[in-house]
């Protein structure tokens, strides 16, 4: 070791010092906020998305988790201790982890930074809204947020900040160019499942026809009119702030 390397490691060590108990906090907080009843009609207000998104949410939740925000889907064995993975065929565990693998190691540059490893981003999808940690932290890559552990892969489970993630996700599917100018709550939860079904409306692919009737059955079971599925979605949120503004 150089002198100049000495240096740098000695001025150095403290933020890692304070990244990890950053990260500790966070982690410790998130545990307790899994247990408490989540207001989602609050969170959308503060949030400042269309009215629409907060019915997408509604439907995406029962579909994803029943509205608990401990559960999820993907390997058991790489799940926080206090989580609950869903009682769901093996090979349907395995392929939601590979999906996460895939989603981390695509972004493998932008996450490096983070205090947490791979093993803990690559468990599958989780919280409210059955979302994949690299995928629902796409606007922190390479921020300071989370170089100190301020986000974390398991925020998936925080019910607030899992509802901006979820917000953030659907106003970027509403920001490609390639889909049509007004969306609508079916197209976005297509978008939700692979944003190539989105356009999918002669639903060539298997997958959109499922991804239409679990959206049925969830609209029919929160209350919903079936007509609720083609209610459009602006891409102009003029009261939106950002996730990044939101969270931490």
């Amino acid at each position: 070791m150089t002198p100049d390397t000495l240096t740098d490691s000695r001025s150095t060590w403290p933020w890692w010092l304070l990244g990890t108990l950053s990260a500790g906090v966070g982690l410790l907080a998130l545990a307790s906020s899994v247990r408490r009843r989540p207001n989602y009609s609050r969170f959308f207000r503060r949030i400042g998305a269309p009215l629409a998104v907060e019915d997408l949410a509604s439907i995406q939740r029962h579909t994803e988790s029943r509205g608990n925000v401990r559960t999820g889907l993907g390997d058991p064995k790489l799940f926080p201790r206090w989580a609950e993975p869903r009682q769901a065929p093996r090979a349907q565990q395995l392929r939601e982890s590979h999906a996460a693998i895939l989603a981390y190691d695509r972004n493998r540059d932008a996450y490096r930074d983070s205090p947490f490893p791979r093993k803990m981003w690559i468990f599958g999808s989780g919280g409210p809204y059955g979302l994949i940690p690299a995928n629902a932290l796409a606007p922190w890559r390479g921020t300071d947020a989370l170089r100190r552990g301020l986000v974390h892969p398991y925020d998936v489970f925080n019910p607030w900040r899992a509802t901006v993630f979820f917000a953030d996700y659907v106003w970027r599917l509403c920001q490609r160019h390639t889909y049509p100018p007004l969306p609508h709550i079916l197209s976005l939860k297509r978008g939700l499942a692979s944003p190539t079904l989105m356009n999918d409306h002669a639903e060539e692919h298997p997958r959109s026809r499922t991804v239409r009737l679990r959206a049925l059955e969830a609209a029919r079971a929160e209350g919903f009119e079936p007509e609720v599925l083609y209610k459009i979605v602006l891409r102009e949120w003029p009261k939106y702030r950002g996730a990044t503004e939101l969270v931490p």
